[in-house]
């Protein structure tokens, strides 16, 4: 049995307004989650397999761009300074609206709520997952966009990061997908799946 369409009217909702207020600007949940991105980032991604070196810090004073990303080498650490190079990224664009989107999704799903924060809780990991990964490629292409650094320098290497960063971190759609799939994965489960192939049994026309 499918749901009613008040059941479906009151998640649709639902979704818009948990929606609507994770991205107020007013809640600044936006910001506790930069300040997440970059804790986790750094701990992630402090040193890189070549021997580079990533700072992320928050920031107020850019816009948009709440998130600094600073690249250098771990061997040119000297009293704590370093030469580098620092670019302006948004945190919101890399993984907080997609997270804001799954979350608003989950929380609009008619789940009981234990089965519930089971889903929020499995698929924010699952999310921040992704978000990392992408976060990684974009440090490796900010490497390749700095010929000083001498890092990620090899023809064959860029062009690699260079077709990741451009088929999976740079555009926004893909993640989206992705936050269809993680909602699917942790919110239908086999009750939910044998009702909706049931629904589609009944719906198929048969023919002789």
């Amino acid at each position: 049995m499918m749901m009613s369409r008040r059941k479906i009217m009151v998640s649709a909702a639902i979704f818009i307004v948990a929606y609507t207020l994770l991205l107020l600007p007013h809640i600044n949940l936006n910001r506790v989650y930069a300040e997440y991105f970059c804790k986790l980032g750094n701990r992630l991604y402090e040193t890189t397999p070549q021997g580079g070196f990533v700072r992320l810090s928050t920031q107020t004073d850019q816009g948009k761009n709440d998130i600094a990303l600073f690249i250098s080498r771990s061997d040119w650490i000297t009293d704590g300074q370093l030469m580098g190079v620092t670019t302006n990224k948004a945190s919101d664009r890399i993984g907080y609206l997609i997270t804001a989107f799954f979350l608003a999704l989950t929380l609009a799903t008619p789940l009981n709520w234990k089965r519930k924060m089971f889903a929020l809780g499995l698929g924010f990991i699952l999310m921040t997952a992704f978000v990392m990964l992408k976060l990684y490629i974009i440090i490796l292409h900010s490497y390749t966009l700095v010929d000083w650094l001498g890092l990620y320098q090899e023809a064959a290497e860029k062009e690699r990061i260079q077709f990741w960063y451009n088929q999976f971190a740079a555009p926004a759609t893909y993640g989206y997908s992705f936050v269809v799939i993680v909602w699917l994965a942790v919110s239908i489960g086999r009750k939910e799946w044998m009702l909706l192939n049931n629904y589609m049994a009944t719906k198929t026309p048969v023919h002789n």
